[in-house]
């Protein structure tokens, strides 16, 4: 008796060959095969380009009759790793999709095979009428049951069923294979798969001499000679200063008076008002004259004492 493998590998291509098309069953029966194949070697076998690969094995995967996989990889003769997808089948993964499949399509069919009414046994040959057994069973005679409307005898019809109990006896005889499979699978455990198990057991392909490709080894068996798996990207090193130091010193504070006050006087120096605007050439009255000759307050600063104000009259 098959294990449970065998069994699950031939449900799988039985199941893809009844409800897919002819190139998806050629990418799953390679991959059952191969265990595992990279794109580029699909498309080589399955003789497409890699993004119409890309394509049908996307429609592959949503309906979980495969998995992908991606890893970085050096290609012989770069130092750049690139990502390479691979594909391989997940028996558990599938087993229970197409379980779920067929409860799904049985519940649907199983709605539309409720009865509605009552059916209709008898039929009238004369009149076409048609009659249940609870309506004729008071028009009786020696002959049978009578027609309600010409009481000529009726026929029973013959087994007739419903359009939804026609549907869901197709439908068991069609998925028989399935649900008789699934029940021998169930009676096992099917093995775990995974990338790394599924390319340990990969068969290699051969390719003609004019489809040759580079080799490329993983990121992850570099890692001894110094190409381990990239690290996020860094900026610029930072080659500034690390600290700053700020360094206060009691120096001469006389000289530092006298630097600023020379520094005020040259302030004021330079922007003192022109003379044209000082000097009025409007002669001026005597006794506009004697005002301006009247005491003026002013001030001067006190170099002994500093910020301090002194008033005094100059006349």
């Amino acid at each position: 008796m098959p294990d449970s493998l065998s069994l699950s590998q031939i449900l799988i291509r039985s199941v893809i060959r009844a409800f897919h098309s002819t190139q998806e069953v050629l990418a799953v029966e390679a991959l059952v095969q191969h265990s595992c194949l990279r794109d580029d070697e699909l498309a080589y076998l399955l003789k497409m380009n890699t993004k119409d690969l890309h394509r049908l094995c996307a429609s592959l995967r949503d309906a979980r009759f495969l998995t992908v996989h991606t890893r970085p990889e050096v290609i012989e003769g770069k130092t750049r790793p690139v990502n390479r997808t691979y594909y391989y089948i997940d028996y558990q993964q599938t087993v229970d999709a197409i379980k779920w499949r067929v409860y799904k399509t049985d519940k649907d069919m199983q709605g539309i095979a409720k009865p509605q009414d009552e059916s209709k046994e008898y039929s009238c040959p004369r009149c076409k009428s048609q009659w249940t057994q609870l309506e004729v069973l008071d028009s009786v005679s020696m002959q049978g049951f009578l027609c309600l409307r010409c009481e000529a005898v009726l026929e029973r019809s013959q087994e007739q069923e419903q359009p939804g109990h026609q549907q869901l006896s197709r439908m068991n005889n069609q998925f028989k294979f399935m649900t008789d499979m699934l029940q021998q699978i169930d009676k096992g455990l099917v093995p775990e798969c995974s990338f790394d198990k599924a390319i340990a057991v990969a068969r290699p392909i051969v390719r003609e001499a004019t489809h040759e490709v580079l080799a490329s080894v993983p990121v992850e068996e570099m890692g001894g000679a110094g190409m381990g798996k990239p690290s996020a990207v860094k900026g610029l090193a930072n080659t500034g200063p690390k600290t700053m130091q700020v360094t206060i010193s009691d120096g001469n504070e006389e000289a530092e008076l006298v630097e600023s006050r020379k520094r005020k006087e040259r302030f004021l120096r330079e922007n003192a008002l022109p003379s044209w605007i000082t000097d009025s050439s409007v002669p001026v009255p005597a006794a506009t004259a004697a005002a301006a000759a009247a005491p003026v307050m002013s001030f001067k600063m006190e170099e002994d004492e500093e910020d301090d104000l002194e008033f005094e009259d100059v006349v």
